[in-house]
């Protein structure tokens, strides 16, 4: 009489073998989603750091509270 009994270790490796393809899949499927979005933050990233430095250089008021005394233009003395 044959008789099937599941111990644990066989339970496990069945269980790696039914997982192991599942898990290539997914890899397989996540993968070029992953590579997009790390080229899309590289490259916004990029853009974001351009854009805020163009930004604060035309924003820029050259406003220098201990240089401003020096600036001025000289007063002619009325006659």
């Amino acid at each position: 009489m044959l008789t099937l009994t599941q111990d644990s270790s066989t339970g496990k490796k069945l269980l790696a073998v039914l997982l192991g393809p599942i898990g290539g899949l997914l890899y397989i499927i996540v993968l070029p989603i992953m590579s997009i979005a790390a080229v899309v933050a590289i490259v916004g990233g990029k853009a974001l750091s351009g854009i805020t430095s163009l930004v604060t250089n035309l924003v820029s008021f050259g406003w220098r509270p201990a240089e401003a005394h020096l600036t001025g233009k000289k007063k002619t003395k009325k006659k």
